[in-house]
């Protein structure tokens, strides 16, 4: 029999080897001859130099670690904090409603009944506010109050070490069922939506081409675009997708075994998946490139390989951009050549936050973006495509799914990893959609099913109609005022400032005004909800009678975006990104490298940033088609109207352009040259958008005078004195 012994640990790895019975040892690392060791006394070896060698601590350090280990750390359940933070919610719900019905000994665990346990969720169900007395809807559903006992069956495991009595949680199942129905909760849940690549490619047509939604930064359009193109090929979690950091990423040049050109050959490594008991093993997806692919809506080389030249993220100090990458070859005798990334981008996300700045937005070199930002633009561009369902992150997971479910070359297996699931009960308990997608008829009946329809039918897009409402007019949006909690706030308000002597600045006054904002906009949301379910039943009855009275129907084709309202590297984006594939190689690789400069220019400027006025001002005006001959007569004027501006902002007395706006680059012409009405205007401007972000000890560069100002007075004075801004 042979066992393995440690060896020296005196270098950089640890290393291990084979044994005899006798205890010879025997390693490549030995610094002593073999025969020294012979003639050592066993016992020295054994006994005083292993031993001395070995131990870095006295025995009194690991007692100390034995009276002092908590055993609980590791023995209580390993969840995250999105859910430990679940627990605490019904937990701390759980003693609240004792704590109001004046019966504190209900609290203990160990009372726990059937009749106590009624109790609490009826109490549950019927609560209006949430902490700090915030209103909320309420429960809905009666598979959320089948979510909440579940979760109360944790924080019970959690609290008392041992599971609830299977006879208890049986009569359970009838309790919920009696309170469901007592406070009319809806047996029907919402449909698990699949975003199948049909809606995929209208959403991210609509995200790259759409003046409606705006980005702060650039590069925020980018990152949903790729987002997007992730989760539907990968079908991985949303919170996977946004924790991909630089480490994960791998570009190699793969040379093609049929012979063709060479691929860049993209490695994704996802690691921050869900966890439960221990790290999950990390999935890494290969994507190759496609050659004269339809289009580069879905090209993760292009929107990929475009955020990694424009941070800089090779190794290669001269691979810089796609111009350098065409130029690399595979030496002969290798199959690969692996284009580093730089190690120092390691630990950052590819998906990062936009943060504010005196002179206006930039890209956080580390904060990750958050789920909460991205939800809102998935959920926007969903009802800007005109889609009835709401587009969710996880509607991309569902319809990958759904894909890897339904093609032969996807083995349950294989499924069940790239989902990170145990077994396929998961997929089809919680994952797969509840409509069946299959030409039932054709199947019981023997003919040819009518797959094209049936996939039609079971889409999205198959909802799209533009007239759908999204937002409150001016009018519904007054409406609110006339509800009876706001007039009793505004009645409120108005006897407070009546009373006060500068009533407007009270804390009281504050507070209400609070209020009634709030109640505002909980009002607009519910009148909006209201008039988007009446539509969706009112609507189709209107153009059934419509056209059966013989009158023109209305129509239902999708709004098409203004081409002239877009940003000029808008404008570029899109023609690079839809260009139709080249004839040749040549003209294709030009194709995919001109895409590749799209993005990296269109992750250094800014969209937003601006009021909502300006804003609307911009994209409702008329403006004749540029055509490409008049390019340069557009350079021309946009270089007149720069200089124009630079004059006014030195030269007047008290100026209306903005000098900070007017030195950023990145902003578009029409923001850098804009004037306000009057220079107070200029002043609110210089306040709230500049001088208002700009944090304590923080320094600034006017950008017109190449001078470093070092703090906010600096700033000020140099405003005021150089470019008439007073402040």
């Amino acid at each position: 029999m042979r066992r393995r012994l440690p060896v020296d640990d005196s270098s950089d790895e640890s290393e291990y080897v084979e044994s005899d019975m006798d205890g010879d040892l025997e390693s490549d690392t030995d610094l002593m001859d073999r025969s020294a060791k012979d003639n050592k006394p066993r016992e020295d070896t054994e006994d005083e130099t292993w031993l001395s060698y070995r131990e870095e601590y006295p025995p009194e350090h690991y007692l100390e670690q034995l009276e002092t280990f908590d055993e609980g750390e590791y023995t209580k359940e390993d969840y995250k904090d999105s859910s430990t933070r679940l627990l605490n919610r019904i937990e701390d719900q759980w003693n609240q409603c004792w704590t109001y019905l004046g019966k504190d000994q209900f609290r203990h665990y160990g009372t726990i009944s059937i009749r106590t346990l009624h109790t609490f969720f009826n109490w549950l169900l019927g609560q209006r506010r949430g902490r700090d007395g915030r209103k909320h809807r309420g429960t809905k559903l009666a598979s959320s109050l089948g979510t909440y006992w579940k979760v109360f069956r944790l924080v019970y495991e959690r609290a008392t070490g041992a599971k609830l009595d299977a006879k208890m949680n049986r009569s359970m199942h009838k309790v919920l069922r009696k309170l469901a129905k007592e406070h009319g909760l809806k047996k029907i849940g919402r449909d698990k939506a699949c975003m199948y690549v049909e809606d995929l490619t209208r959403v991210l047509e609509n995200n790259l081409a759409t003046t409606e939604k705006k980005y702060s930064h650039g590069r925020y359009r980018i990152q949903a675009q790729l987002y997007l193109q992730l989760g539907g090929f990968m079908a991985n979690r949303p919170k996977a997708l946004l924790s991909l950091c630089y480490r994960h990423v791998r570009v190699t040049l793969l040379r093609d075994p049929e012979g063709g050109p060479h691929r860049v050959l993209l490695e994704l490594t996802f690691e921050f998946t869900k966890e439960f008991l221990g790290i999950k093993d990390m999935n890494t997806f290969p994507i190759p490139e496609i050659i004269h692919d339809e289009t580069l809506v879905f090209s993760l080389h292009v929107f990929l390989l475009g955020m990694l030249f424009y941070d800089g993220a090779f190794a290669a100090y001269n691979l810089t951009s796609p111009d350098e990458l065409s130029k690399l070859s595979i030496p002969p005798g290798r199959n690969e050549l692996p284009l580093r990334l730089n190690r120092e981008l390691d630990n950052i996300t590819l998906f990062r936050m936009a943060e504010r700045t005196p002179d206006g937005w930039r890209i956080s070199k580390e904060e990750p973006l958050r789920d909460s930002t991205l939800r809102p633009w998935i959920k926007a561009l969903g009802e800007i495509t005109g889609f009835a369902e709401v587009t969710r992150p996880y509607s991309l997971r569902y319809a990958g799914g759904k894909a890897f479910n339904d093609n032969g070359n996807v083995s349950e297996a294989m499924q069940n990893l790239m989902m990170g699931h145990a077994n396929i009960r998961t997929f089809l308990k919680h994952y797969l959609s509840r409509r069946v997608t299959v030409d039932t008829q054709a199947v019981v009946r023997g003919i040819l099913p009518q797959g094209a329809l049936m996939r039609a039918a079971c889409t999205m897009s198959r909802s799209i109609d533009a007239r759908r409402p999204r937002r409150l007019t001016q009018e519904q949006s007054a409406s609110v005022n006339d509800n009876p909690t706001i007039c009793s706030l505004l009645a409120q308000r108005e006897q407070l400032k009546g009373r006060l002597e500068n009533g407007t600045k009270h804390p009281k006054y504050k507070e209400l005004s609070r209020k009634l904002n709030q109640e505002r906009q909980r009002q607009r949301h519910a009148l909006l909800q209201e008039i988007k379910e009446r539509w969706e039943y009112e609507q189709p009855v209107r153009d059934v009678e419509q056209q059966l009275a013989g009158m023109e129907a209305e129509g239902v084709a999708a709004v098409v975006e203004s081409y002239d309202a877009m940003l000029p590297a808008q404008r570029a984006l899109v023609d690079a990104v839809l260009a139709q594939p080249g004839t040749c190689l040549k003209e294709e690789v030009s194709r995919r490298n001109r895409a590749i400069r799209a993005v990296m220019d269109y992750c250094g400027i800014e969209e937003g940033g601006m009021c909502s006025s300006r804003r609307k001002r911009r994209s409702s005006r008329v403006v004749s088609p540029i055509k490409s001959k008049e390019d340069l007569q557009l350079k021309a004027r946009e270089e007149a109207a720069l200089e124009a501006a630079k004059v006014s902002v030195y030269k007047e007395k008290r100026p209306t352009v903005c000098f900070v706006c007017l030195g950023n680059e990145n902003l578009p012409t029409e923001d850098r040259v804009h004037s306000f009405l009057t220079p107070g205007d200029l002043t609110k401007h210089f306040r709230r958008k500049h001088l208002a972000n700009m944090n304590k000890g923080e320094s600034v560069r006017c950008n017109l005078c190449q001078t470093d100002l070092v703090h906010k007075m600096h700033w000020q004075r140099h405003a005021s004195d150089v470019h008439g801004t007073v402040s």
